[in-house]
């Protein structure tokens, strides 16, 4: 939960905002995100994971994990949503529908729940639409692209709209170990931040990784293989920025900014 003070001067701010919407005859489902936004101070980090499918998204989640929990696959294998949250043992329960509840015992999940959506592409129109009615309730958003077919047009559509809800957006450029050379990531590298710094109107965090990699080395018990796998796959700094840089304080910071930015739209 967030600290009191603040969240409840900002509460009573969005609560009040709601009799000037509702007179102007806001679309319903409008004042739902609304409501749901304010539900969610009192709740954990929530940190949603976004992209096309094979892109990656579920492959990045079981690296953090250290295990291939969550289903992969070269086909839509995400076809619901997944909340990640802590539990003693590994389980899987449906709260609602399209949603399913999987928890693990990491301990840092104990303090930031990971969302995983299904992929944004217009393919299965019932993924996308699944997808963009859960990223307002997001914290952080982590959209994650394919080093092979970086900013397809349905991404570029996509972040358009993550924008619009004034998120903040971490880009995950995943499967850097198709590439042959550093000087093609860095090349992708550059081709993201240029097209993301357009769509989102200031240049954002991007880290290229391999997480595919980084699950191998997590996996392995061969020292010399574990650490030439963890060095190829990159992925140490962007571990290293959801589980420390996000502390509580800039946890805090961006749960209370979420409301702001529903409020804004």
């Amino acid at each position: 939960m967030v600290e009191s003070g603040q969240p409840a001067g900002l509460t009573r701010e969005l609560i009040a905002l709601r009799g000037p919407l509702a007179s102007l005859d806001a679309h319903p489902e409008d004042m739902a995100v609304l409501d749901q936004a304010l539900l969610q101070l009192d709740e954990l980090f929530l940190l949603v994971i976004v992209g096309e499918f094979n892109a990656g998204k579920s492959a990045f989640i079981n690296a953090l994990l250290g295990r291939r929990f969550l289903p992969e696959g070269v086909t839509p294998t995400t076809t619901g949503i997944y909340i990640l949250r802590y539990g003693d043992e590994a389980s899987q329960s449906t709260s609602e529908s399209n949603v399913a509840v999987v928890t693990y015992p990491v301990e840092w999940l104990s303090e930031i729940n990971i969302v995983d959506t299904p992929g944004t592409n217009a393919v299965i129109q019932r993924h996308q639409k699944i997808t963009e009615e859960f990223v307002p309730r997001a914290d952080l958003v982590i959209f994650v692209t394919s080093a092979d077919r970086p900013f397809s047009e349905s991404e570029r559509i996509f972040m358009k709209r993550i924008r619009a809800w004034g998120k903040k957006v971490i880009v995950v450029i995943n499967k850097i170990d198709i590439l042959e050379a550093p000087a093609e990531v860095d090349h992708v590298v550059d081709f993201v931040k240029d097209n993301a710094r357009k769509l989102l109107g200031r240049r954002p965090i991007v880290f290229p990784v391999s997480s595919r990699q980084a699950r191998q080395a997590k996996e392995t018990i061969d020292a010399d293989k574990r650490t030439r796998l963890w060095t190829a796959s990159q992925f140490e700094p962007l571990e290293d920025y959801i589980l420390h840089t996000l502390d509580k304080r800039e946890r805090l910071r961006l749960k209370l900014s979420n409301p702001l930015g529903v409020a804004q739209r």
